[in-house]
């Protein structure tokens, strides 16, 4: 493994002054004869060069370099910090964020897709090589898009996995409530303990019985007080989508408290709490509220005073039918979504130029988990369709399809499109489609956190 770097610019109309370099580390094949891969990932605040042994473990790279590099503001890479996200419990969450953006200064505005996409660009200049291939995971797929936006001819192909949609994030995060009863019934496919006959409307009753009154257990020596509302019922959910078997556990646990005995979802609870924090230098949390909240779309004004904001997403909220939320509610949607990170962010300052259209000349091959609720397969379904690509769906499956891969589907799939071959029609317990035509040239939410 070798280390290098890159310098950019922090703007590079150079408005604003400051430079960033940007870590890098590359793995280099004993017989490299393709264009390397550069693996993204995600986040967005997540280092990329502390990952560059698990890349290398998940991708067949036959004949072709690997690189990581930590992308602008994560890891090595100029590392931003914003303390006061780090540490917060979710009831200050609205006012840490906002804290964040104020300390950030004029430099929020440039920790977007976009520029992360233009240091792909620097890198791959310093790497010098004439075209790249990409693999990117959750959020990363954002920023490989990005760059094959803007240099679709350096691209030599790219891997999709656990895509972020055309149009996601949803600042009301629709797309993850309209993946929920679909997630339900697939993870009780195979049973779920009793209670696979209605999983959906157990969590609509439960989820109207936590509005009144949620589920509380005080402290005691050794063990955590628990709260559990509407809201953390859903947080458990999502955090779920990366474990089946964990998430299988939860449809008897909800029929459970429904009947009257909470303490199996309680256990649940405690063992997602239990999973400890990400230190600073693996996971930015200045990154992940500069970017979502400097790029995303919303259904409020950014530039309107924080009330105007949350009256707005309220009207949103209430303009969409029940459906769109079941078996959840719009009150779950309003604290879910982006309004507590992004609501009392401050107005946005710079003007970003419109995005190059979507590529359709890359070959691109999109991995989606039957059961993903960060970056659910509908998602995937409209980015395949858009990018002319191949979509390759595993059952019983969450977020980062690769990396659990149970059904041997993924990986001879991701084995053959980066050596050039068709890919394989799964024969498991798997889909495999075909969407439009490819061309031969190629966190979550903050209260999933």
């Amino acid at each position: 493994m070798r280390c290098l770097s890159v310098v950019v610019p922090l703007d590079r109309s150079g408005a604003v002054p400051g430079a960033i370099r940007l870590r890098a580390a590359r793995i280099r094949s004993r017989r490299a004869s393709r264009p390397p891969v550069i693996g993204l990932t995600g986040g967005p605040g997540q280092a990329g060069v502390y990952f560059i042994t698990d890349y290398a473990f998940l991708l067949p790279t036959p004949g072709r370099d690997l690189v990581l590099f930590d992308q602008r503001g994560t890891g090595a890479s100029g590392l931003l910090r914003c303390p006061s996200l780090e540490r917060t419990l979710s009831s200050t969450f609205e006012r840490a964020a906002a804290a964040c953006g104020t300390r950030l200064g004029a430099r929020r505005s440039f920790y977007t897709s976009a520029d992360s996409a233009d240091d792909i660009e620097a890198l791959r200049i310093r790497l010098g090589v004439p075209r790249i291939a990409l693999y990117a995971i959750s959020y990363g797929t954002r920023v490989a898009v990005e760059y094959a936006r803007r240099y679709p001819d350096r691209v030599e192909r790219m891997i999709l996995d656990s895509a972020i949609g055309p149009d996601a994030p949803d600042s009301l995060a629709r797309e993850t409530f309209e993946a929920v009863a679909r997630v339900l019934r697939s993870v009780c496919r195979l049973g779920c303990g009793g209670a696979q006959a209605h999983p959906v409307s157990d969590m609509r009753r439960l989820v109207q019985r936590l509005r009144r009154a949620p589920i509380r257990r005080p402290a005691r020596p050794g063990v955590r007080r628990v709260r559990i509302g509407a809201d953390e019922l859903l947080g458990l959910l999502v955090s779920a989508d990366g474990d089946p078997s964990f998430m299988r556990r939860i449809p008897p646990a909800v029929r459970s408290a429904v009947g009257g005995n909470p303490n199996p979802l309680i256990r649940l609870r405690r063992r997602i709490e239990g999973g400890g924090q990400d230190r600073p230098s693996e996971f930015s949390s200045g990154v992940y509220a500069a970017t979502t909240c400097e790029e995303s779309p919303f259904v409020w004004d950014p530039a309107a005073p924080r009330d105007t904001r949350r009256l707005q997403a309220r009207a949103a909220a209430e303009a969409a039918p029940d459906a769109a939320f079941a078996p959840f509610d719009r009150t779950a949607a309003l604290h879910f979504g982006l309004l507590p990170l992004c609501g009392s962010w401050p107005a946005r300052e710079r003007v970003m130029t419109p995005a190059p259209p979507l590529p359709t000349t890359v070959s691109t091959l999109v991995l989606a988990g039957e059961l993903d609720l960060r970056t659910p397969l509908e998602n995937a379904r409209r980015l395949a369709r858009s990018l002319g690509g191949r979509l390759v769906i595993e059952r019983n499956v969450g977020h980062q399809v690769l990396g659990y891969d149970l059904n041997g589907c993924a990986m001879p799939a991701v084995e053959a499109f980066l050596a050039g071959r068709g890919v394989p029609a799964c024969r498991r317990d798997t889909t495999t489609i075909g969407i439009g035509r490819a061309v031969s040239r190629r966190a979550l939410p903050p209260a999933a956190r």
